[in-house]
């Protein structure tokens, strides 16, 4: 499914307020309430995996990045890890990051972030995991 400026604007507006009305969001994109109630049902098959809560001032939240060894089934790995608790998002990435994975973590304090950092090693099969790195979120903004 293709997502064209009117998905964009939706989701958008979800990611400022994700309790927003559709009688809302078709006022501040500028549709009808049936369409947004239409986009919201393909966006939900296809585009929006998941609703989550982001407690904010509660907790830490972390982004770990993963850096995998030569032949490690990437998908296998991340389909796991993405079903841990504390995990928000697990993405497969390329580029200038230097690693295969990023998670985006939610997690109540350091000792919960140390036993997800230590899963993560010992779950992983033998030589799959080569570093991690773990970046604490100050602020969100």
């Amino acid at each position: 499914m293709g997502v064209d400026e009117t998905d964009r604007a939706l989701l958008n507006r979800l990611r400022e307020n994700g309790r927003m009305s559709y009688v809302n969001l078709a006022g501040e994109v500028g549709v009808s309430e049936r369409t947004v109630h239409t986009r919201m049902r393909k966006l939900e098959e296809g585009t929006i995996q998941r609703y989550t809560i982001i407690e904010r001032g509660i907790g830490l939240s972390a982004r770990v990045r993963i850096k995998l060894g030569p032949g490690t089934e990437v998908g296998t790995l991340a389909g796991e890890i993405a079903t841990w608790g504390g995990v928000l998002t697990c993405y497969e990435v390329g580029g200038g990051l230097d690693c295969d994975l990023l998670l985006v973590v939610a997690v109540d304090d350091t000792q919960s972030l140390r036993e997800l950092l230590d899963r993560i090693w010992l779950t992983a099969p033998e030589a799959s995991v080569v570093e991690t790195h773990t970046t604490l979120v100050i602020e969100q903004y």
